[in-house]
C-alpha cells in the first residue's frame, strides 16, 4: 500500500519579505531594494524596473546593498534588467555588497556581463565616466 500526501485544502499566501524605493534625481534614477528576491516577488521586481526604464533616466542604478536572499529568479532578472537598459541605451549599474547577490554571480561566472558595484556611489561614479570610456573605444 502506497501512502498518500493530502493537498492543502486553503493555500496560505506568505506576505512579500521585498521592499523598493525609487529615488529620481536629474542624474539618476536608483531604485532600491530591500529583503529577499524570490520567486513570489519577480514580478513586481520585473514591471518596477521596467517602468523606471521606460521613462528614460539618465542613467538607472539597481541598489541590491540591503539584500538578503537571491534566488535564481532574481539573477535572471538582473540579466533582463541589464539587457533591456542596454537595448533601451539607458546606462545601468547595479550596486551590491552582500553574499547574496554576489556568491550567485560569481559561482554563475556573471562578473563580466553584469555591473556590479560595491555601493551606489561607485555606481553612480562609474555612470559618469561610462560615457567617456565609450567614446575613447571609438
Amino acid at each position: 500500500m502506497l501512502d498518500q500526501i493530502a493537498a492543502p485544502r486553503f493555500r496560505a499566501d506568505v506576505p512579500s519579505a521585498m521592499t523598493l524605493r525609487v529615488t529620481a534625481t536629474a542624474e539618476a534614477t536608483v531604485v532600491a531594494v530591500r529583503g529577499e528576491i524570490d520567486l513570489p516577488v519577480l514580478g513586481r521586481l520585473r514591471t518596477r524596473l521596467g517602468d523606471e526604464l521606460d521613462l528614460a533616466p539618465r542613467a538607472l542604478v539597481l541598489d541590491l546593498t540591503e539584500v538578503t536572499f537571491c534566488g535564481a529568479g532574481g539573477i535572471t532578472e538582473l540579466l533582463v534588467a541589464a539587457s533591456e537598459a542596454h537595448v533601451s541605451g539607458v546606462p545601468f549599474a547595479i550596486a551590491a555588497d552582500g553574499r547574496a547577490v554576489l556568491r550567485p554571480v560569481r559561482v554563475l561566472g556573471l562578473e563580466q556581463v553584469l555591473p556590479i558595484h560595491r555601493g551606489v556611489e561607485a555606481a553612480l561614479a562609474w555612470l559618469t565616466v561610462l560615457p567617456r570610456l565609450r567614446e575613447s573605444r571609438r
